[in-house]
């Protein structure tokens, strides 16, 4: 009798562990859209104006008689690219192995497609009809340095899923914004890498980001940030 119950015992788990593994792959979501925004406040455009005008001063002879011309323009066009960027939705469909990217603003699609292999970070450029790949660029090939930081005690549910904070510092030696900082809640419960989403050089797989801000250690008041806001 005791063997014939350890056997259903036995049996009963094996089946709802199967049913479990077939759940979860049949629940991984295929499509997701994220919004990309620019975030800033005052401190954060009084420091990018300091840097605009010392970037300027490096690249234009200042005896130049259009200068003051081209300080304002340049300014102007700086400014109002990092801190008045409509806002941008960033289209995920995944078809197998593959990872399909697209822009849109305001429901029309912006540029064409970038169809990226999972554990690869090449990126193959298609066009709207998804026919012809006229381009290719690895992402890898560029050899950054990163510091990589895991925050497992820094958590928080996002769409059902468990997510924790990961910072990733990526070395700008040669930059007047220092360090390019990406911080952002990640969930290993998707099987889809870090660059799935943006242009990362480095694969961090299995940790799909949920919720990404990026920016530079010397104008940490500006940032870029991806906040998921469909997912199917």
């Amino acid at each position: 009798m005791k063997s014939s119950l350890h056997l259903f015992f036995l049996l009963a788990f094996t089946s709802c562990s199967i049913s479990k593994k077939v759940n979860d792959s049949i629940s991984q979501p295929k499509t997701f859209v994220f919004k990309k925004e620019m975030f800033s406040n005052e401190e954060g455009i009084i420091s990018l104006d300091t840097k605009t005008d010392s970037l300027i001063d490096t690249e234009y002879n200042q005896n130049r008689y259009d200068l003051l011309a081209i300080n304002n323009l340049l300014k102007m066009q700086m400014t109002d690219f990092l801190t008045k960027t409509p806002i941008v939705n960033i289209h995920l469909e995944i078809i197998k192995d593959s990872i399909w990217r697209h822009k849109t603003q305001d429901g029309v699609m912006l540029g064409d497609y970038i169809m990226i292999h999972k554990n690869s970070g090449v990126l193959h450029y298609y066009d709207k009809l998804k026919s012809w790949n006229y381009r290719k660029h690895d992402l890898f090939a560029e050899n950054h340095l990163y510091e990589l930081i895991e925050n497992r005690d820094n958590r928080k549910e996002i769409n059902g899923y468990d997510c924790y904070q990961l910072i990733l510092i990526l070395q700008e030696n040669d930059s007047d914004f220092g360090n390019t900082i990406y911080e952002m809640y990640v969930t290993n419960q998707i099987n889809l890498p870090i660059h799935s989403v943006i242009n990362l050089t480095k694969l961090v797989s299995n940790t799909f980001p949920m919720e990404i801000s990026i920016s530079s250690e010397k104008s940490p008041n500006i940032s870029e940030k991806y906040t998921l806001i469909e997912m199917d």
